[in-house]
């Protein structure tokens, strides 16, 4: 992963690979647009031909002991509220981790535009969710938003690869992505088994942030190093 400096970024803002100017730029931002578009489509034609909806019924209903009570479990610890605390005070490790308020910040913002976008994308293709279970209303109440893609497993893979890339150059890069890849299997296993989303919900919203995030991180490491920049010209 390529370190340079970008014109205006300090040395300190530029040292962290989060913060690492992207190599090729119109690559990712033409890679995140037809992320968009392609999804937004299936979305469209899952609404149209539910196509997961016998895989979902199948992990919904296989009763696997206690599994049903970890994974209501999990996807209630990080329901919007919870994950935007997870996600602050996470943020206040990495800047204490790292000494630096541009990674921290970077970090925040990366996980925040990631997670974001992908729950705007509900209100575009407003899949509706599963047939509620007692299970379900238990879980998300009666009320739910729509399903396309899962809000929860958009924040817990933007996480998941915040924490990979922030640790990416350090020792600790091997266990961020073990416990990175197992988050996320369980969380898109959860919000199945338990009925609040399909399968193909799930999918998606991996699929969203591999291509979302890299942009949004090549986006906040430029803005970041900007303000970097200005700062330390005043002082």
């Amino acid at each position: 992963m390529t370190t340079s400096v970008v014109p205006g970024a300090s040395s300190a803002a530029a040292s962290n690979p989060f913060l690492a100017p992207a190599a090729h730029p119109r690559r990712l931002v033409l890679t995140a647009v037809a992320t968009v578009l392609v999804l937004v489509a299936v979305g469209f034609l899952l609404r149209l031909v539910p196509l997961d909806v016998a895989l979902s019924r199948a992990v919904h209903r296989s009763h696997l002991g206690a599994l049903g009570a970890i994974a209501e479990g999990f996807y209630r610890a990080v329901k919007p509220i919870s994950a935007a605390g997870i996600m602050v005070v996470a943020t206040a490790v990495v800047g204490f981790a790292t000494r630096r308020w541009q990674v921290a910040l970077a970090f925040a913002g990366t996980i925040a535009l990631t997670w974001g976008s992908a729950e705007a994308i509900k209100l575009v293709v407003e899949r509706p969710r599963p047939g509620l279970s007692e299970q379900v209303v238990n879980a998300v109440g009666t009320t739910a938003d729509p399903s396309f893609p899962s809000g929860h497993v958009a924040f817990v893979a933007a996480f998941a690869a915040a924490l990979i890339c922030v640790s990416w150059a350090t020792r600790w890069r091997a266990l961020a992505i073990g416990v990175g890849v197992v988050l996320v299997a369980a969380m898109m296993l959860s919000v199945v088994y338990i009925g609040v989303h399909y399968v193909g919900d799930a999918v998606a919203s991996v699929i969203w942030v591999a291509g979302i995030f890299p942009a949004v991180r090549a986006l906040l490491a430029f803005v970041v190093a900007r303000v970097d920049h200005r700062l330390v010209h005043r002082a």
